[in-house]
């Protein structure tokens, strides 16, 4: 059991890889598209719920909070060379909304796991039990 176990949470790991790639790649490619002259306003939105999505799902199947970077950073990778330009001068970074997308899906991979990482290291301290009990049976 323990052998499926590993090869289920490796396929998850290997797919939480290629999704995170192909999300990123998908986001770059429909950020100059407009339709009826409109720009594609429903893409930043998409794009921060599609990395909530991803991050949990890369943790869920892999088991551990660390298995959430396994779909960021080919993510972050993407979008780092797509706002690098291509040969014709297109870049994400040019306009608005494709600095809202790169925003907007940085969030939805670094938010969570900023949040886990605070509550990680900011726990209450624990209580210690008072020396004398309180109530009818305390002497004084």
């Amino acid at each position: 059991m323990k052998l499926l176990d590993f090869a289920i949470r490796g396929v998850g790991a290997l797919l939480a890889v290629f999704l995170g790639g192909m999300t990123a790649l998908l986001e770059a490619v429909y950020t100059p598209y407009r339709i009826g002259g409109w720009p594609a306003l429903w893409l930043p939105p998409l794009a921060f719920g599609v990395s909530l999505l991803l991050g949990w799902f890369a943790r869920t199947v892999t088991g551990t909070a660390w298995g959430l970077w396994l779909a960021a950073v080919p993510w972050f990778l993407v979008m780092v060379f797509a706002v690098g330009g291509t040969q014709e001068g297109d870049q994400i970074a040019a306009t608005w909304l494709g600095l809202l997308v790169l925003a907007a899906g940085g969030i939805g991979f670094v938010g969570p796991a900023a949040y886990r990482a605070g509550r990680a290291t900011t726990a209450p301290a624990a209580r210690r039990p008072s020396a004398q009990p309180l109530g009818d049976g305390a002497r004084r």
